[in-house]
């Protein structure tokens, strides 16, 4: 007797195995669909760097919605606190914006254009995955609070403030899902710093450290190259854009990518276009400047660079949201007067980044001449180098 079969037909199936899973119980239940992976902090990927990123980006938005300058967050121990003075939860929602799934103001493309978070879990998740979540909204001189352990209420109300508008959350990750857990500081630095050179004119206090970035990316290329680079940084940048590149010796490539602040560690369509536009605007410039005619290969090799761009309901693989799988700049359904439905579909991001670089890139180097002949000596040391380890693979192929 085949005792698999025999076990799958007196498995009963019936409507008692059918379930529903009430407010975050899913979140719980299956934390990796939404975080990624659980750890215990020794990882920057790891999940509590996840819930950490899910709340400031909360913050940021209401920053990039024009509400807010300054973000505050303590991490200490196993706690994490981040107080924005943005215009705080609506008073009456603050319960359903932190444990109802799929309940959010982001849906609205009117509330926040070009947010980072769009699907009404962020929030959820850091409550869901918390031992303790405590959450105030502070509007107009009123208080509205609620009190959580592992996604369940515990206790909520409304009181008078002082407290000026914006939000306050207070959480601690249950160390039965990140076992052994703790924040790495350095980690969480990195990530405080990132938002600092995407957002000017925010200011981002760190316990007790403020980062405020005057330059944008230029400041994150200085900060991190670790050798002299072959000529100045170029930085260009405009509406939903900012790009900064320069060459250094190391081999291969080395391009920062962001998206609406979200750093987009494994790239995406704005990656690629602005590696393929920075090859085609080169390649056209030196084939009119030198009549060289360089392989994009070459004219990539050793760069080091970063580029943000901003764009409405941008949509990632995943919650973690680590790569960009958006084609459009916008894409926003609209509801006529007639009651019918249409699109308003932008430029493709591939056409947005390739226009703006080709304009952008081709005039600052003819404004900025001194950096021609150290870029055009970069390229032609790395087709050469690339000729001599072809003939070398060659030679050795042909033994």
């Amino acid at each position: 007797m085949n005792m698999a079969n025999d076990n799958i037909q007196n498995y009963s199936y019936g409507d008692e195995n059918i379930r529903t899973l009430e407010g975050v119980e899913h979140i719980r239940l299956r934390p990796g669909m939404y975080i990624g992976t659980l750890g215990n902090g020794d990882d920057p990927a790891d999940g509590i760097y996840v819930l950490l990123k899910e709340v400031v980006d909360n913050s940021i938005d209401e920053f990039s919605a024009g509400y807010g300058k300054q973000i505050q967050i303590s991490v200490s121990d196993k706690e994490v606190i981040v107080r924005d003075f943005g215009r705080g939860i609506p008073l009456n929602s603050v319960v359903k914006a932190v444990s109802i799934l799929n309940t959010g103001g982001k849906y609205d493309s009117k509330g926040y254009k070009k947010s980072v978070g769009l699907n009404g879990v962020g929030l959820k998740a850091v409550n869901a995955l918390s031992s303790h979540f405590y959450v105030e909204a502070y509007r107009d001189g009123m208080c509205s609070y609620a009190e959580f352990s592992a996604g369940k209420l515990l206790n909520d109300g409304m009181k008078e403030t002082k407290e000026k508008n914006g939000t306050y959350v207070r959480f601690t990750p249950d160390d039965n899902l990140f076992v052994g857990y703790s924040y790495n500081i350095e980690f969480v630095e990195s990530m405080i710093k990132n938002y600092s050179y995407l957002k000017k004119g925010l200011t981002l206090n760190l316990n007790g450290t403020a980062y405020k970035s005057e330059n944008g990316l230029l400041d994150l290329i200085n900060e991190k190259m670790t050798e002299e680079p072959f000529y100045a940084p170029i930085h260009i940048s405009g509406e939903d854009i900012e790009i900064v590149i320069t060459h250094g010796s190391s081999y291969g490539e080395n391009i920062t990518s962001f998206v609406n602040g979200q750093n987009t560690r494994d790239g995406g369509t704005h990656l690629a276009a602005v590696r393929e536009a920075i090859s085609k605007t080169l390649k056209e410039f030196f084939k009119t400047y030198s009549k060289k005619d360089f392989a994009p290969e070459d004219i990539r090799q050793g760069i080091i660079g970063a580029i943000s761009i901003q764009i409405q309901e941008p949509i990632f693989a995943n919650q973690a949201k680590t790569k960009l799988g958006s084609t459009y700049m916008w894409n926003t359904e609209i509801e006529n007067e007639d009651g019918t439905r249409s699109y308003d579909i932008g430029p493709t991001i591939r056409s947005h980044v390739n226009d703006f670089v080709k304009t952008n890139l081709d005039n600052y180097l003819h404004m900025h001449k001194e950096i021609i002949p150290a870029l055009q000596d970069k390229i032609v040391s790395s087709e050469k180098e690339r000729q001599e380890i072809s003939s070398i693979q060659k030679k050795t192929k042909e033994r």
